[in-house]
């Protein structure tokens, strides 16, 4: 008997289906009561996708397009939720405030995004990887959580942290605006290595394929955030922080108006109209900041000029290019400030001021015949001008080691300490394991670590290069601040504060001090602190003092033309760094240039004069690398780097016994160099000592500055030096002259090593006011660069904001570093051929010029004139202050 076919599920269901019609019963109420049924409900919701899945495959149209509706309803509604006001997403124009562009915007937009609008979120993310087993790898190598962690963590580079790229691969470096595929590879199809490198150090094939998904997935995070806001300001106008922050920062970078049109009708920022208002209300709001920090009378004023040209294509009667000399400045809230009644002395000071004519205080005047007393609490370079080490120093012989075992003086250790620093740093590798113990030299005075705050003040049309300028600039800097005199017509009792009995710092360059002093003289007669300007105190800023240090050892190494015909003149050597810029130093090189060609002029003489003392030591030891091979010990570093601090350092007292001898017993080569080691490592020493903040080591270096400034006609610098060092001993109380040096530099990172003189931070403020932040073509006016110029701080804050946001790595505008290592290799070989440190009388001198010793040469001016400034010299190039530039401010 054959097999019934077997039952399909059609005709499974045939006993029921008739039931259900002869019931009257339809699908919807089966549907329903299945649904309300206590037993069969639950396994009807769970099998609700498998139900759904099976109804689009029998009617793909009809399911889609309920599910499309459905998911449509859902989005929309998350995006409406999203342009609510509680999620902080909402920017006014009218109402804007500084604080609404700090801040990692894009991480918190993001979070805000995937908590309130999952399905939303997802849609997006899956849209912008529509390649599901790409997308797979991505979420296997990274999670969302790090991703959002990440984003917004870094902060500002300072202009001197040149091409930090430290940790980026090559593959990141190479692929900055295009994506990059999973593998680690370009997504474009270019090869790559299968180990790349970057700074010397090894990349591994998975480490680049980890860092490739986390870029990426940082980029689709940040075209989330920006797709979705584009739906939220769509959807309601007033949910635009992101179109504001973006709107501010193209206007910042003087993106053309027609851009920023076309770029708010695309939904990506808002309008001109916007902008401007945007604008408007910040600097309000930065105006009240800086009455804020004035008003405390705990704030100090920083200000210089800047000058710009305002070019017209077709120049008319009407229309000419004009050129404007303007000033900025900046507010720089006091670090250190224990007990504000320290500033309340502006009377006790003008008791003792020589320029009061009713004084009642004795004025103790400077004895120019004892200067060195200025430094006797930090006489580290008063040796300088002393007896040396030993005084037959310059011979090569065993004598010159007798006094090795004497504890070696400050000025020793001070130049032994960078000796070993140029060995660890620019010697060979392996010696850097030395770092830790080499550490820091011994601080004297130290300025601890700590962010320096400022708050830009609004730009003035007014020319600060003459006394009655000085006098407008420091006016109107108290009128924004908020603080003045009762007695003074435009006080204000109700939102002024009195400050007639405080003083107040101001920083700037030489110049500007001069103007100030010229004021205050012209005032003295006065009736009222402030119209006296009895209440300021000049600080004179360091960044201006060390551009003149530089210029002082140009005046002396490299334009006497005499002197370019030693064999190993600083001229040669320059040859050798910068062969294609011989004219430039010849004539003015600017400050960055000479910067740089000191530190690595030393640096080579220095390795010499270490590859010698080490074959002395051990003839073994015939290079660096030999003697680096060995593992010398730390002892022996030290003991080698007091002897050639002792040995191939000079001062006064031994170049001078040197050049009292015949000229048949003289070697001027060599003398010549150990006076340019000396002027260097002094230079070595300001810089070093600047950047890391101890201004007690920076006042120890001031004294051969001013013999050296006198002895190069910059008499001016000397001058005013020499009186701030006076006022800081014996005119301005403890208390105030400690707080004057806790102030004397800033520190805008924060870090170690960042410490800046004031007026360099106020010629960084020039830059981006000019050129970053000025505006470019038609928007460049000085109306607008007014304007805006007390929102400099604020720009600088939106460009973090963005470029964290948008993952912008490269955001500096230098170069990396150069690799000075072949550099200094070949400059190393010409210090071999001339042999400068071994005194040798076998040179033919006929052509050799003995370059005169600067500080001897002040000494003996001072002396002879009885005072310090000449006043019928005319110091050149004292009226024209050096343009600074942004190469300048690398420092």
């Amino acid at each position: 008997m054959p097999c019934p076919p077997p039952a399909t599920s059609s005709s499974l269901l045939e006993p029921a289906i008739t039931a259900l019609k002869n019931q009257q019963i339809t699908f919807d109420s089966l549907l329903n009561g299945l649904l309300d049924h206590p037993v069969l409900a639950q396994p009807v919701s769970e099998n609700a996708a498998t139900i759904c899945e099976k109804l689009y495959k029998k009617n793909n149209d009809g399911v889609f397009s309920w599910a499309f509706d459905l998911i449509r309803e859902r989005v929309c509604c998350e995006v409406l939720t999203l342009t609510e006001k509680r999620h902080g997403l909402h920017f006014n124009a009218t109402k804007a405030k500084t604080d609404q562009l700090e801040g990692a915007f894009i991480q918190s937009a993001a979070e805000k995004m995937r908590k309130f609008g999952p399905c939303l979120w997802s849609l997006i993310g899956s849209l912008l990887n529509p390649d599901r087993k790409r997308r797979r790898r991505a979420t296997q190598c990274v999670s969302q959580e790090d991703t959002l962690q990440r984003m917004g963590s870094s902060a500002e580079m300072d202009l001197d942290e040149i091409g930090d790229y430290t940790g980026m691969t090559s593959v990141e470096t190479k692929n900055q605006s295009s994506q990059v595929d999973d593998d680690g590879s370009p997504a474009n199809g270019e090869s790559a290595d299968e180990e790349g490198t970057f700074n010397n150090v090894k990349i591994t094939k998975e480490k680049r394929k980890q860092r490739a998904a986390e870029r990426n997935d940082t980029l689709d995070t940040v075209k989330a955030v920006v797709s979705i806001s584009i739906f939220m300001q769509n959807a309601n106008e007033n949910c635009n922080y992101l179109q504001s922050v973006l709107g501010f920062f193209f206007h910042s970078t003087a993106v053309p108006e027609k851009v920023i049109e076309t770029l708010a009708h695309a939904g990506l920022s808002i309008s001109l109209t916007s902008i401007h208002r945007a604008i408007k209300s910040l600097s309000s709001d930065a105006a009240q900041a800086v009455r804020g920090a004035v008003r405390t009378l705990k704030a100090g004023f920083a200000y210089d000029n800047f000058d710009s040209t305002f070019k017209v294509s077709e120049p008319t009667v009407q229309h000419r290019s004009i050129f404007v000399s303007a000033t900025s400045a900046t507010v720089i809230p006091l670090y250190d400030v224990v007990n504000a009644e320290v500033l309340r002395c502006s009377n006790q000071l003008w008791e003792k001021d020589p320029l009061n004519p009713r004084k009642s205080v004795h004025t103790v005047m400077i004895d120019y015949n004892n200067l060195g007393k200025l430094h006797e609490d930090n006489p580290i370079f008063n040796s300088i001008a002393g007896p040396g080490e030993l005084d037959d120093s310059m011979a090569e012989d065993d004598e010159s080691l007798k006094d090795e075992d004497v504890e070696p003086t400050p000025y020793i250790e001070t130049n032994a300490w960078h000796i070993r620093n140029i060995l660890i740093e620019h010697g060979p590798a392996c010696l850097k394991r030395f770092s830790k113990e080499n550490g820091q030299p011994k601080p004297i005075n130290q300025i601890p670590v700590h962010q320096t705050t400022q708050i830009p003040c609004r730009a003035m049309n007014i020319k600060e290069s003459t006394a009655d300028g000085n006098i407008e600039v420091i006016e109107t800097l108290l009128r924004q601040g908020g603080i003045g005199d009762p007695r003074d017509a435009g006080f204000d009792p109700a939102n002024d504060v009195d400050m007639s009995e405080y003083v107040v710092f101001a920083h700037g360059d030489l110049l500007t001090k001069e103007r100030v002093e010229s004021a205050q003289k012209s005032r003295r007669i006065e009736d009222t602190p402030k119209r006296r300007f009895q209440f300021v105190v000049f600080i004179p800023g360091l960044f201006h003092f060390k551009m003149a240090a530089a210029d002082a050892i140009w005046r002396t190494w490299v334009q006497p033309v005499a002197g370019r015909k030693d064999p190993n003149s600083l001229s040669r050597h320059i040859g050798i760094l910068r062969p294609e810029e011989t004219g430039k130093f010849a004539s003015k090189p600017g400050f960055r240039r000479m910067h740089d060609v000191i530190h690595h002029d030393i640096w080579a003489s220095m390795l010499d004069c270490w590859k010698l003392e080490v074959a002395r030591e051990d003839p073994r030891w015939v290079s660096l690398n030999a003697f680096a091979h060995d593992k010398p010990s730390w002892d022996l570093i030290i003991k080698l780097s007091n002897r050639i601090a002792r040995k191939h350092i000079g001062t006064t007292h031994t170049i001078s016994d040197e050049r009292f001898k015949p000229l048949e017993k003289r070697d001027i080569v060599n003398e010549n160099q150990l006076l340019r080691n000396r002027d260097e490592l002094l230079y070595l020493e300001l810089s070093h000592a600047m950047n890391n903040g101890d201004i007690g080591r920076v006042e120890a270096t001031f004294l051969p500055w001013v013999y050296m400034f006198r002895a190069t006609g910059k008499h001016k610098y000397a001058a005013h030096t020499v009186r701030f060092m006076f006022h800081l001993r014996e005119f301005y109380p403890p208390e105030l002259a400690q707080l004057i040096r806790m102030n004397w530099l800033c520190n805008p990172t924060g870090k170690p090593g960042g410490f800046r003189g004031v007026d360099w931070l106020v010629e960084r403020n020039n830059l981006y006011t000019k050129v970053i932040y000025g505006g470019s073509g038609s928007n460049r006016t000085i109306d607008r660069i007014i304007e805006e110029s007390i929102l400099i701080e604020h720009f600088r804050t939106c460009h973090i904001t963005v470029e964290n946001g948008f993952h912008l790595q490269h955001r500096t505008i230098h170069h990396a570093k150069p690799d000075m290592t072949r550099t200094l290799e070949q400059l190393g070989r010409h210090f071999d051929e001339v042999s400068p440190h071994l005194f040798n009388l076998e040179r033919k001198l006929e052509r050799v010029h003995a370059v005169p010793d600067q500080v001897e040469e002040g000494i003996n001016s001072i002396l002879e004139t009885g005072v310090l400034q000449d006043t019928s010299t005319v110091e050149a190039g004292t009226h024209e202050q050096p343009e600074v530039e942004a190469d300048d401010l690398a420092d």
